[in-house]
């Protein structure tokens, strides 16, 4: 019979124990996760595309020639306008024969030799009009390619800032209103997880021009390159207290 006591008694302290505890993890799980974001539009400075140089010739050497000197042409351009060596880089530079196909016969046309540099324009924001006079002069070379326009902006310190506030602001103001429906007051933050990223992607344009001899004329208008505005986002997640 005390044997049975006892049991009875470690029994009810062990039910009490696991309700105490049961209050503990409740108390302890009334929290609330939302997210926030913000979103800041500026206007970009950097203007960065690819020009690629294709020449055909009976052989490898002649067609190098030939590429070497329009790829000249063409970087005393980029230069003229202000473009340092240091956003000047070949992406790509390639020799191969060139056939064509005729009566079933696969016919040797030349040599064929194509190169690509990529140019970075910078400080192309405001008034400027160093990109548009840039693409003026390249249309002028004839047998080329130039590759979409990517924009971006060279410090986005700031606005990344601003945005993270914003983000912050919105994940306060979201969950208040969730603590207000509920009849409970909001507490202090527990956690906040950042989902943006300093490493944001630019805006391509996506125009492909290609340019020939007959493309600057006297009574041709100027290019006209609107470059639009970047969206510089945000995101937290944050897991408030409810009390």
């Amino acid at each position: 019979m005390r044997k049975f006591s006892l049991f009875l008694v470690v029994v009810l302290v062990g039910l009490v124990g696991f309700g105490c505890q049961s209050v503990s993890l409740l108390e302890s799980s009334r929290t609330i996760s939302v997210q926030g974001s913000g979103k800041v539009s500026v206007s970009p400075d950097i203007a960065s595309f690819s020009i690629t140089v294709s020449e055909l010739a009976e052989t490898t050497r002649e067609a190098q020639l030939k590429t070497n000197e329009k790829v000249g042409t063409l970087l005393a351009m980029v230069r003229a306008v202000g473009v340092e060596n240091k956003d000047l880089a070949t992406t790509s530079l390639e020799f191969y024969p060139e056939y064509r196909w005729k009566e079933d016969e696969q016919i040797l046309v030349g040599q064929r030799v194509r190169q690509t540099i990529h140019v970075t324009v910078r400080g192309i924001g405001g008034t400027s009009t160093m990109l548009p006079a840039l693409i003026d002069e390249l249309g002028s070379v004839s047998n080329i390619s130039m590759s979409s326009i990517r924009f971006s902006k060279e410090d986005t310190t700031v606005e990344f800032s601003e945005s993270r506030k914003m983000a912050m602001e919105k994940a306060l103001q979201k969950a208040s209103e969730y603590a207000d429906a509920a009849n409970m007051k909001l507490g202090n933050p527990i956690s906040v997880s950042d989902y943006s990223s300093t490493d944001y992607q630019g805006v391509s344009r996506n125009t492909m021009v290609k340019a020939s001899g007959a493309y600057m004329m006297e009574s041709m208008p100027t290019a006209d390159v609107p470059t639009g505005e970047l969206d510089i986002i945000s995101t937290v997640s944050v897991v408030f207290e409810l009390l």
